[in-house]
């Protein structure tokens, strides 16, 4: 199951524990600055996270929520993981078979 490129790279970056502002901060540096997350995407990825056992709250200090990634997350992380590499072996595959060298893989 392909999973968005913001909850892709939220997963990444609780592979450490952060809190909710440190994780904004590590999106877009993780994504080449590519993806900016604000409040709203981030607070509502971690209510539907919690949710889905994907991450966990590790501790509070001075009132932020530290969370990280769970196993279940950890899965859900490699499978995606797996799923784009395998598609990229396709396409070097693919263009292997076409000889078209003006793509770069």
């Amino acid at each position: 199951m392909e999973i968005s490129p913001s909850l892709y790279h939220f997963l990444l970056v609780l592979l450490k524990p952060l809190h909710g502002y440190q994780i904004m901060q590590e999106v877009e540096k993780a994504s080449g600055g590519e993806l900016t997350m604000g409040a709203g995407t981030c607070y509502g990825l971690i209510a539907r996270c919690l949710q889905e056992k994907l991450i966990e709250l590790v501790e509070e200090v001075d009132r932020k929520k530290i969370y990280r990634v769970t196993r279940k997350g950890r899965d859900m992380l490699q499978d995606e993981i797996d799923r784009m590499q395998k598609q990229l072996n396709k396409t070097k595959d693919y263009l292997g078979e076409i000889y078209d060298q003006s793509i770069k893989v």
